[in-house]
């Protein structure tokens, strides 16, 4: 794998996904076996000051952090201090069945508590045992004041439900039974920070001066609510299960950790698990039809989840830090190649998980760095107003004939003339325009046809952008399943 041809792409194609999503500033890392391979900053950190985004800028982790907070309790359970299946009723006790919550169900979201938003609050929150305690106490969810969702879902170990407050109690077992005798931000600081040489990388009670040291505050980009056509700069929250996502990071130093789990737990600066756990993590603990998580093919391992991926197997996992950051995490366990990205923007839409232009960005960047790791060159074929412009005319070539089912296609004047007369936002390339319309014809089954023109001269991670940028991100998905079928 050539990694200069992914950083030539990267370059082409990330602006024109941040102008599609409306994103201020986005930084990423490829990591590949045991270092940081590639670093890439695009955009803004802080749009009122123009402070560009730099690798070096740092960013919330959201719920990325999950994964550390895993690593400090697994660590516990590697010097013998508590066991993944010792019974945590002393701590907390799910009241809808009899079988006592352990730490592996804590840790693959199967204890039966509720998904909830994380108790945010506008001020920083109190020390973790006493919030947990008022939690577990009123038991009641804080989305809409406990109306939307249910603190207890289901019995212990019945399906997946993913929980803030279950990664939060992971996170006060560590701080009460860690042999240091340390607070839990200063364990994962000498534990799992410090091993892998992550000095960009704190995990605070608080994204807050009181609790961040001014340096790495200063460098922290500056988050952003977004609509569209709309941004906005909203005040500070602080969620009060802290332990499941306050940390703050940089690409580079995150894909360090990420890489340290695809080596078996260390990297040549030090080890943060054996081998055994390591692989624990990021191996399935449920799946099938016992798993109902985030996606329907995905397993959970502790933390992560487990994505089966062919030749390419892969973990993964994200993170939102209310309401300005998304953090995006793909590990390739056999390729053993790791991506990374921060964008500044949480979009405040209710579009679905994947569709928020604060998803979307990274996961039209992920598109781009997936074909350089199965093997292909991922640089575009055309300029993107080379690619919109034949996309377009594909599209069109599709509406005067076979979506009529019309088999005479337009005439050679006719193409011209809309060429000529289009109007383009974004840039316009007549010829394109010209060459896809042409190429729509009425044949046996025009469907599939289409889709493999546009597959044939599109690649898919550059195709995904495209389609998007013409609204119609759904283009091919009835042949697809045609095909599937």
């Amino acid at each position: 794998m050539d990694i200069k041809k992914l950083a030539e792409a990267l370059d082409v194609l990330t602006p024109e996904i941040l102008g599609h999503c409306g994103a201020p500033g986005l930084s990423l890392t490829v990591g590949v076996g045991t270092d940081v391979a590639l670093t890439r900053a695009y955009g803004l950190a802080d749009v009122a000051t123009a402070r560009p985004m730099t690798p070096d800028t740092v960013g919330p982790t959201g719920s990325d952090s999950k994964a550390y907070t895993a690593v400090a309790a697994l660590q516990l359970v590697e010097r013998g201090v508590i066991g993944l299946d010792d019974p945590l009723d002393e701590h907390v006790r799910n009241p809808l069945g009899e079988r006592s919550i352990t730490l592996r169900d804590l840790l693959t979201h199967r204890s039966g508590l509720g998904t909830n938003m994380g108790n945010w609050d506008h001020l920083p929150p109190p020390p973790l045992a006493d919030h947990l305690r008022q939690v577990l106490t009123e038991a009641r969810s804080d989305a809409y004041g406990g109306t939307l969702l249910p603190f207890w879902a289901a019995p212990v170990g019945e399906r997946y439900t993913y929980s803030n407050i279950g990664i939060a109690l992971v996170g006060h077992l560590v701080e009460l039974l860690n042999p240091d005798g340390v607070t839990f931000s200063e364990w994962v600081a000498r534990h799992v920070f410090a091993p892998l040489g992550m000095a960009s990388t704190v995990f605070p009670r608080a994204q807050h001066p009181d609790h961040v040291p001014a340096e790495l505050l200063a460098r922290r980009s500056t988050g952003y609510a977004t609509l569209p056509g709309l941004r906005l700069a909203l005040p500070p929250l602080y969620p009060g299960d802290w332990p499941a996502g306050s940390a703050l990071s940089t690409p580079s130093d995150h894909t360090r950790f990420i890489l340290a789990l695809l080596n078996g737990g260390e990297l040549d600066s030090g080890s943060i698990l054996t081998p055994e756990t390591a692989q624990q993590m990021i191996t399935a603990q449920a799946s099938g039809g016992t798993l109902t998580g985030p996606s329907t093919d995905a397993s959970v391992g502790f933390v992560f989840n487990v994505f089966d991926g062919g030749e390419h197997p892969y973990i993964g996992h994200g993170g939102e830090y209310l309401w300005g950051w998304n953090h995006f995490t793909r590990g390739w366990t056999k390729d053993r190649v790791v991506l990374v990205i921060s964008t500044n923007q949480y979009d405040l839409g209710d579009l679905g998980l994947s569709d928020r232009p604060s998803h979307a960005a990274a996961r039209l960047v992920a598109e781009v760095v997936t074909a350089w790791v199965h093997g292909a060159d991922p640089r575009p074929r055309r300029t993107p107003v080379s690619g919109r412009s034949y996309l377009a005319g594909l599209l069109v070539g599709d509406r005067l004939t076979t979506r009529l089912g019309i088999a005479t296609p337009p005439s050679a004047e006719s193409i011209t003339r809309m060429a000529a007369g289009a109007e383009a936002a974004a840039g316009w390339d007549p010829e394109a325009f010209a060459e896809g319309v042409r190429q729509v014809r009425l044949t046996d089954n025009p469907l599939l046809d289409n889709a493999m023109t546009i597959r044939r001269e599109l690649p898919d991670h550059e195709a995904e952008l495209l389609k998007r940028q013409l609204g119609v991100p759904n283009l091919g998905a009835q042949a697809r399943k045609q095909t599937a079928s």
